[in-house]
């Protein structure tokens, strides 16, 4: 069903730079992969991963990633969160306690949904999609320690900054991010570019889209974002959606050429 190099476990898809899709079953007849990336410091041994999937993915992911950090002094050292939704925080809390000297990294915008406990369903929005659909949503019940994390917006310096650099792309949730792995010129957009099939349950054929928009907070923030991500092509070769049937993501050319296009607000196969 699902012919994918890295499910259920991670594969180097840039140097330094590793991808494990898990399935998610969102409901009866519909799954959707999710990825989460693995990122080799640039110091011996120090890791970094970016999302951590559903809950009911905690211990295939941890399994996976058991598989390359082999090294006894291997640490993972900081989970970079693109935004609060449940399927990209699940095992966080796991992680954090199996690596008691890592931290969440997360806008400080998104703060409040991680460390908080406050809901999205809270959130006012530019679409009657979301106003009507937000309740039917699966929220998060992760809450992560405040001192566990560190929070960051565009160009603020961190330790990893040579090789990670995160990029505002606010919209599907107020804090919404992308991480910049710098050394491959690729781009962990999160939600905020989708590369799954029009219609899941009957193929598995990519098409670009925006985020879903059930849970997309701010549409048309959700589309400037799009549009900044179309201007990084100096920085970026290759997006990588956090839900992507392509085994290597996206040129960054693609993304602009949906972006640009007539009603880019559709999906395009």
């Amino acid at each position: 069903m699902y012919d994918l190099p890295d499910l259920n476990r991670f594969v180097e898809v840039r140097p330094g730079l590793y991808r494990c899709t898990i399935i998610w079953p969102v409901a009866p007849g519909v799954a959707v992969p999710v990825s989460t990336f693995l990122v080799k410091g640039d110091v011996p041994h120090d890791w970094v991963l970016i999302d951590s999937g559903a809950p009911m993915q905690v211990e295939t992911l941890l399994k996976a990633i058991d598989q390359v950090l082999t090294h006894e002094q291997d640490s993972i050292r900081f989970i970079c969160i693109t935004h609060a939704h449940i399927d990209h925080t699940g095992a966080a809390p796991a992680l954090l306690e199996k690596y008691p000297g890592s931290k969440a990294v997360i806008h400080e915008d998104e703060k409040p949904f991680i460390c908080d406990g406050k809901s999205f369903r809270s959130c006012t929005s530019d679409t009657w999609t979301f106003t009507l659909l937000k309740h039917f949503s699966h929220e998060s019940n992760v809450k992560l320690p405040q001192d566990r994390t560190l929070t960051l917006r565009d160009g603020d310096k961190w330790e990893f900054e040579h090789v990670l650099k995160l990029i505002e792309t606010q919209g599907h949730t107020p804090g919404s991010v992308s991480f910049l792995h710098i050394p491959s010129r690729s781009l962990m957009v999160g939600d905020a570019i989708m590369n799954i099939a029009a219609y899941p349950m009957l193929s598995k054929i990519p098409c670009i889209s925006g985020p879903m928009a059930m849970s997309t907070c701010h549409w048309g923030n959700a589309m400037k974002a799009i549009e900044k991500i179309t201007t990084l092509k100096e920085e970026v070769d290759t997006v990588f959606p956090a839900h992507d049937y392509n085994s290597d993501g996206i040129h960054i050319q693609k993304v602009h050429e949906f972006h640009f296009r007539p009603r880019a607000f559709e999906k395009t196969c």
